[in-house]
């Protein structure tokens, strides 16, 4: 064995001796002044029930009147599935919890139930119960504070933060009243049962006595659609007072093009993909930051603004109806929301509900046109001095690969005056010209002789939608659709794609103007 070895083996050793040593004197009985051994055992004290079945605790003092070894003891020790209800009372209002520990058909304890007396039909939020119950079935202190009743008001006992009653399953009860915080974040006075004493606890064993009502309703407002075919709204209307008129989105089934969702009302249109798609995906699932009110009354829902709410989504799904309320943005963000004719209002960021802040305008589509490529037979663009044919043909090729997995894809060949052009060459053009964004909506009129025309023509039922655009001055164009204005693009990359297509006819490669 190596000298190095044998050294580290035996400095291994002795660190182990040590630990073990030092682990020894701390768990060795004291001695006291008599060289006697005794063992901390914590404040002395006594623990009974009272003739009401109600716990309680003593301290054991000296005959002069002082605690012998103040340090830490237990008031109550239950296990959580003992608990019958918890009645507790704070600034909050009174709260009445009922728990229910179910058997099994083997006669194997299952998962507690906990329920609200008044309120049983409401879904709570998971663990908050469960956190009441741990104070409530266990608690220990680290100190008796003080055991003279006159001193009670010093610790915020003259009006206690809270008041809890517990009701165990063998009858018995048992009394915490809960005060002020330590200074320096120390703990938390706590009296027991009818006693005088004052004892100090960890902030977090008493904290959930502070809990109401709000705190302990599930923040689940909606659920998600457990099925993908779920997903998809047959409609989704938008209303209220930040919408002028109502808005209706509709799927695009159209097979001609790109956008997912159509606009219905006020005016028929291709919907935004960006920003009905942010609509779209925040009406079922939500979740909330918070429960602001239960059982509102008609004053309550008025004062918070959802009497006349700011906005209404309303999205039909194949199982299922949603119908969600918000009150205006607060200067914070924040919304209040609510299933329309619920019981229960949530808070919300506005910034997590697009349909809250959106508009008409945003939920217009961003381009003057973008029809699928796949869905075209023709596209016959006009650059000022000559109008070029380009033919499209689509098909579906399926292929399998080596593990018997088919894959379907769609090809498309392009030829222009029967000449074959690269796929990829008019695949840039068409990019450039079909998904112009549009810098505003302003319908001003066109006039005068474009300075680019496309006419896309579909395969499906030889159909055209013709867009052009026109010289306005400054630096933009107004886009026209089938001889109705729809706004303004920039000049610039117009510009280039002009200059662009009789080098895809004569398939040349061009660059994105994007």
């Amino acid at each position: 064995m190596k000298k190095n070895t044998k050294i580290f083996i035996v400095a291994a050793v002795a660190a182990v001796l040590l630990i073990g040593l030092m682990l020894l004197l701390i768990f060795l009985p004291k001695g006291d002044s008599n060289g006697s051994a005794t063992y901390d055992e914590g404040v002395k004290m006594s623990v009974s029930t009272d003739a009401n079945g109600v716990h309680q605790a003593k301290i054991i003092t000296d005959k002069n009147g002082n605690i012998e070894n103040n340090s830490y003891g237990t008031l109550v020790e239950y296990d959580t599935n003992k608990i019958s209800t918890i009645h507790i009372e704070n600034a909050k209002g009174t709260l009445d919890i009922t728990s229910t520990t179910p058997k099994n058909e083997k006669g194997e304890t299952d998962t507690t139930v906990y329920t609200i007396k008044g309120y049983e039909d409401y879904e709570l939020q998971q663990g908050v119960a469960d956190t009441i119950a741990s104070s409530a079935a266990q608690l220990e202190f680290s100190e008796v504070i003080t055991l003279d009743k006159n001193k009670a008001s010093e610790y915020g006992f003259d009006k206690p933060r809270s008041k809890v009653t517990i009701t165990y399953d063998d009858k018995t009860k048992a009394v915490i009243y809960v005060g002020d915080d330590a200074p320096q974040s120390a703990g938390t006075y706590v009296k027991f049962g009818d006693g005088d004493e004052i004892y100090l606890v960890e902030t977090d064993a008493v904290s959930a006595f502070d809990y109401g009502l709000t705190d302990l309703m599930s923040l689940t407002i909606n659920d998600s659609a457990t099925v993908s075919d779920n997903n998809i709204a047959s409609s989704i209307t938008l209303s209220g007072s930040n919408f002028g008129s109502e808005i209706v989105l509709v799927p695009n089934n159209d097979g001609k093009n790109s956008a997912s969702y159509k606009i219905t009302k006020p005016n028929e249109g291709y919907a935004s993909e960006s920003e009905s798609s942010l609509v779209e995906g925040a009406i079922r699932g939500l979740y909330a930051e918070s429960v602001k009110m239960v059982n509102p009354s008609s004053a309550q829902l008025s004062e918070l603004g959802l009497s006349n709410p700011y906005a209404e989504v309303k999205a039909v799904y194949p199982d299922t109806t949603v119908d969600v309320i918000s009150s205006k943005p607060d200067g914070d963000g924040k919304v209040c929301v609510m299933e329309k004719d619920g019981k229960v209002v949530y808070v919300m960021a506005s910034a997590n509900l697009p349909w809250v802040t959106t508009s008409y305008e945003k939920l217009l589509s961003e381009y003057v046109l973008s029809p699928k490529m796949t869905s075209l037979s023709q596209v016959s663009i006009n650059d000022g001095k000559k109008t070029y044919d380009f033919a499209l043909s689509s098909k579906d090729v399926t292929s399998t690969d080596n593990e018997g997995s088919e894959t379907t894809t769609t090809q498309t060949s392009v030829k222009c005056d029967d000449k074959e052009i690269e796929l990829s060459y008019f695949s840039t053009l068409f990019q450039n010209i079909s998904y112009t964004e549009l810098a505003d909506f302003d319908s001003e009129s066109a006039s005068g002789t474009p300075v680019l025309t496309i006419t896309y023509t579909y395969s499906s039922d030889k159909s055209s939608d013709t867009v052009s655009f026109y010289e306005t001055g400054a630096n933009r164009y107004v886009a026209s659709v089938n001889g109705t204005s729809v706004g303004h693009v920039h000049k610039s990359n117009i510009n280039k794609a002009v200059n662009q297509v009789a080098d895809v006819a004569a398939n040349k490669q061009i660059d994105s103007v994007f």
